[in-house]
């Protein structure tokens, strides 16, 4: 059994995901490949896309936040709205990897690497069963337009309706969840985490982070979190943000605060917390559920965060810190009222997938198997 995992490099979290299936799928015995669409097409390409991502939501976050909703509320006609000509073009060079590979079934963990799969489909070059994996807790733009994706797993059963309301059939649509590493689906106890990460094993722990790049104004969510003067013990992922870690590191706190860089141990650090201040980017989050950490939600970059956002606030599981809710209050109302906290834990609990890298593991492998009679590909030499 041989499955092909493909993930385009457009922030970080479509490249954990892919990680996390690889890893799920090894462990059941069976080959996995990782391939970045646009690296494998063109080096010129993946800067592009990566860069201007990244570009874009730190520097122009309303305007991608803009292009965005632009995209989910309009009809666009269908050359613009599939890229058509480009998804041919890499279509045809991507069709020699398929006939070196020869993979049983394939995994998407975007959107755009299934737009190019749709035209390989239709066009009669690839005939594996396709599984498109959604990464954030709304249904993305585009989606809509690959009906050769044969199965599209969501983050929860709750995106059914919008799903559906965008023109996805309900018998495609599967509510496994988010994909996230097996460290993020076992569970360390609190205070042995705690003590193997060098911190009080006794004193409430928040967890501030803003994923690898440590986006967000961390730094003022420290400051005030340490000014509540209810001795809450602080850690802070700063990630590969040197800036930050130099202005944590310079910090005279009346607290205890626990600061470090990138880290390999985050799931640690969610084990060791009570509660965890985040951007609400769908793979941070989705570790963060299947840790059962009521979340506090600060920052969010406009479009799939924003909505994530909104689905945590609206099922139970986070409250979003504003200008009107600052960052005090809202950990407050977390921490100080067992009733909330303890409401928080159970919405977690419904909507927490922790088995999701698994589950999508053991769908692909009994497709993969379903399919290995006849040929996979179709004989033709119609030029793409």
């Amino acid at each position: 059994m041989r499955t092909l995992i493909i993930t385009v490099t457009a922030g970080r979290g479509h490249n954990s995901t892919a990680k996390a299936l690889k890893e799920s799928i090894s462990n059941k015995g069976a080959e996995a490949v990782v391939l970045d669409l646009y690296k494998y097409i063109s080096k010129v390409i993946y800067n592009m896309v990566d860069k201007g991502y990244l570009f874009s939501i730190k520097h122009t976050p309303k305007g991608f936040g803009r292009a965005y909703s632009g995209l989910e509320r309009r009809k666009i006609p269908r050359k613009i709205l599939g890229i058509l000509n480009s998804n041919r073009i890499i279509a045809g060079r991507l069709a020699g990897f398929f006939a070196e590979y020869d993979p049983d079934v394939i995994i998407v963990t975007h959107v755009f690497a299934a737009q190019v799969l749709d035209v390989l489909k239709r066009q009669g070059h690839l005939q594996v069963p396709i599984i498109g994996v959604m990464t954030d807790y709304c249904i993305h733009p585009f989606w809509e337009t690959v009906p050769s994706v044969e199965t599209i797993v969501t983050a929860s059963e709750l995106n059914r309706y919008a799903a559906e309301r965008r023109g996805i059939e309900a018998t495609r649509l599967l509510p496994l969840g988010i994909p996230v590493a097996s460290k993020f689906s076992e569970k360390s106890e609190q205070k042995e985490a705690r003590q193997t990460l060098g911190l009080d094993p006794d004193k409430t722990t928040i967890l501030v982070m803003g994923g690898s790049m440590g986006y967000g104004d961390l730094l003022q969510s420290v400051l005030q979190i340490d000014q509540m003067n209810k001795g809450y013990q602080i850690a802070c992922i700063a990630g590969a943000n040197a800036r930050l870690y130099d202005q944590l590191r310079s910090l005279n706190t009346r607290y205890p605060l626990h600061i470090c860089g990138f880290t390999d141990q985050v799931h640690l650090y969610m084990d060791a917390a009570d509660c965890i201040v985040t951007k609400p980017g769908g793979l941070s989050t989705s570790e963060a559920l299947s840790k059962e950490l009521p979340l506090i939600l600060v920052s969010p970059i406009p479009g799939q965060e924003e909505r994530n956002a909104h689905f945590f606030v609206n099922t139970g599981a986070a409250v979003l810190v504003s200008k009107h809710f600052p960052i005090a209050e809202a950990v407050y109302t977390v921490l100080e009222s067992e009733g909330r906290f303890q409401h928080m834990k159970e919405a977690i609990r419904k909507i927490a997938r922790p088995r999701a890298a698994e589950d999508i593991a053991d769908l692909s492998l009994r497709l993969g198997e379903a399919h290995t009679a006849g040929d996979k590909y179709a004989q033709t030499t119609t030029r793409l």
